[in-house]
Formats: C-alpha cells, sequence, structure tokens
C-alpha cells in the first residue's frame, strides 16, 4: 500500500523490518537445531486439573477493573455518545480484562468439545456470554481478539475449521465489524450507513497503519528528533529534563487524519512507529530481537501443546494462543503494551492451573534446547 501510494521510504522500512524479523527467527531456530534437546522431564504427563474458581474469579477481576470508567460513562453501547464512552476504556484498566475473559473462553470451547451435552451447553453458555458483554462495550478489537483466541486455540488443538463454517464467520464478523463502526458513529453515517460502514471499514482494517507509518517518518525527524527510547519512559521524563514526551498514537492522530481535527484520536503506531519514532533505520534491530523472541515461543508453544494432561493441556493451549494473538498484534501494540500483556498472559497461566513441568521447560527454551 506504502509502495503503491508512491512512499518508497516508508514502504522500504516495513519491507526492512520484515526481513529482520524473518532474519532473526532464521538465526534462532538455527541456533536451536544444533543443540541437543533436553529430555522430558518425569511429571510432565501428570493430570492436572483446572482451577476453574480461579479462571471465573480472574475474569470477573477484569470485569471489576473497567466498572469505575463504566459508572463515570456509562455502557458503550446503551449511551448515546458511544465513541465518548468508548474512549474511556483503555490503558491498564482493560488489559486483564483482554486476558481473562478470552482465556476462559477459550478454556470453555476446548473442554465442552468432547464433553457431555450438559458440559457443551455451558461452554456455549459461556462464549456467547462473554461475547454478548465485550459487544456492549461496541470494542470493535476486544470482539476480534476473542474470535481469534478462539480459532488459534482451536487449531493449535489439532482441530480444523469447515470451509462452509469459516466462510459464514467471516461474513458475521464483518457484520459485526462494520455495524460497531455505524453505531459508534451514528451521526456521520445516518442517511448512508452502507456506504460510511464500507468506507470506514477500509480505512480501520487497510489503511489507517500504512498512512501512521509514513506520517511518523514525515515528521521525524523533520519536525521532531528522533526520541532514542524516550517514548518507552514518559512517566520517567522529568527526570531527564524532558518533561513534554507526547504519547505516539495522540501526536501523530492529526498528521493521519488531517480533516478531522476538532477530535481527539489515536493512531497506533505498532512497533513499527515506535521503531522509527525512537531510533529511525536503526530500529530495524528491534525486529531482529522480535524474530528471536517469537522463534522461542514457538518452540515453547509447540513443546507444550503435544504433551499428555488431559486439562493442563488444556490451559497451556489457551494461554499459548493469548501470546500468539497479541504478538500478532504488534501492528497496534506498542513494546510497553506488548511485554504487559505478555506477563498477564505468564502470570494467568500460572494461577489457571499448576505449572507441571512449566518451569523446566522454559529453561530449555531460554537455552535453545527445545
Amino acid at each position: 500500500i506504502l509502495a503503491l501510494d508512491g512512499r518508497p521510504g516508508p514502504a522500504a522500512f516495513v519491507g526492512a523490518a520484515a526481513a529482520a524479523f524473518a532474519g532473526g527467527l532464521w538465526l534462532s531456530d538455527s541456533v536451536a537445531r544444533r543443540r541437543p534437546a533436553g529430555a522430558v522431564v518425569a511429571g510432565d504427563d501428570a493430570f492436572v486439573p483446572i482451577r476453574w474458581p480461579v479462571v471465573v474469579a480472574l475474569g470477573v477481576l477484569g470485569v471489576l477493573a473497567i466498572v469505575p470508567a463504566l459508572i463515570q460513562t456509562g455502557i458503550p453501547f446503551l449511551v448515546r455518545d458511544i465513541t465518548a464512552s468508548r474512549a474511556e476504556l483503555g490503558g491498564l484498566s482493560v488489559q486483564l480484562l483482554r486476558v481473562a475473559l478470552p482465556g476462559a473462553a477459550a478454556i470453555a470451547l476446548l473442554s465442552g468439545v468432547d464433553a457431555p451435552p450438559r458440559t457443551r451447553s455451558l461452554a456455549a453458555i459461556a462464549i456467547v456470554a462473554i461475547a454478548a458483554f465485550e459487544t456492549l462495550l461496541a470494542s470493535r478489537y476486544l470482539l476480534a481478539e476473542l474470535g481469534a483466541t478462539l480459532v488459534i486455540a482451536w487449531l493449535l488443538a489439532g482441530r480444523r475449521i469447515r470451509r462452509d463454517i469459516a466462510a459464514a464467520a467471516l461474513v458475521v464478523a464483518l457484520i459485526a465489524f462494520a455495524g460497531i463502526q455505524v453505531l459508534r458513529a451514528y451521526d456521520n453515517a445516518a442517511g448512508n450507513s452502507a456506504e460510511f460502514a464500507a468506507n470506514r471499514t477500509v480505512n480501520r482494517i487497510v489503511l489507517v497503519q500504512p498512512r501512521t507509518i509514513a506520517a511518523l517518518m514525515d515528521a521525524i525527524p523533520a519536525r521532531q528528533g528522533y526520541f532514542l527510547g524516550l517514548t518507552w519512559l514518559r512517566r520517567l521524563g522529568p527526570l531527564v529534563g524532558r518533561p513534554d514526551i507526547p504519547n505516539l498514537g495522540y501526536w501523530i492522530y492529526p498528521d493521519v487524519v488531517p480533516g478531522d481535527q476538532a477530535t481527539a484520536g489515536y493512531a497506533a503506531p505498532g512497533w513499527l512507529g515506535e521503531a522509527w519514532a525512537n531510533f529511525g533505520w536503526a530500529g530495524i534491530a528491534l525486529f531482529a530481537a522480535l524474530g528471536v523472541a517469537v522463534e522461542r515461543l514457538g518452540a515453547l508453544v509447540a513443546w507444550r501443546v503435544r504433551l499428555p494432561g488431559g486439562p493442563r493441556r488444556t490451559v497451556d493451549i489457551a494461554a499459548a494462543a493469548l501470546a500468539i494473538l497479541f504478538v500478532a498484534r504488534t501492528h497496534a501494540l506498542g513494546v510497553l503494551g506488548l511485554a504487559v500483556l505478555l506477563v498477564l498472559v505468564a502470570a494467568w497461566r500460572l494461577l489457571a492451573a499448576p505449572p507441571v513441568g512449566l518451569v523446566g521447560d522454559v529453561r530449555r527454551t531460554l537455552a535453545w534446547r527445545t
């Protein structure tokens, strides 16, 4: 898209980032192939129960974390100004929700698939209830993350998705995504909902990210010098004599959407935007490091999901699905955002079921022996 838009510089930066990521992944895999694999530790095949009360409690805590915002502005789907209400649901308060609810839904899905009818019904009710709650929040990305977590968990469990079901799910997802777009900007969409939904959906899914990268590369270093890592230390800025370090997403939004100056907005820079804003072309090194980390994550996931253990394997798969999802979201998630979510996923996994063999597997993974 950047190349077709006549932006060779930003296009080359994105391509270089992809190449660096692939290089880091290949290098990490090559090291692992040259080292002897670790042996399966006694007890890896132990039957470990799911701590259902803890899974439910974590989901409840995730909901409670956003209750103050809901009390202040109302439930987004049920108030007149959906956008203003939805804008309050952000920051650290919503991060546990992003982990606990999709994680619980994934466990319910995998636990109910081959279970007796009553258990299947309970699992279906739980998943529908979680989806309904997130719909009330009028959030596109929360629903998208829920659906993606279920799909990834299903595939990691060795299941397959029929083409007709996949096609139907895609249609439903597009309708839901476009519908939420219209509801969140109903005044602008009135009288021309279909065209508005189509244009806004294409902009959000296809065009916003390339425009954000291009805008950041236009503004930095021409208008603002490289931040040299300070965007990740905004709270500590005054200590280093920089109290004016901006939030990149809000700072660059007027350049990404120049015709919407009256409305405060956020254009997620993701890893690409943060890499450029902080280090320019040298930021490509971040993607080599990400490639190494992703290869090791893939090795750990592959090791854990093939182990026996019934319910323990289910929790491992759910946690792996969440980790994979958030890594895939680095187009919108920044470095610190990804780190926070992965820490929450790790904590959720440790609490959802006893971590039999997990510490040893992590050590083997970090020693490149898996």
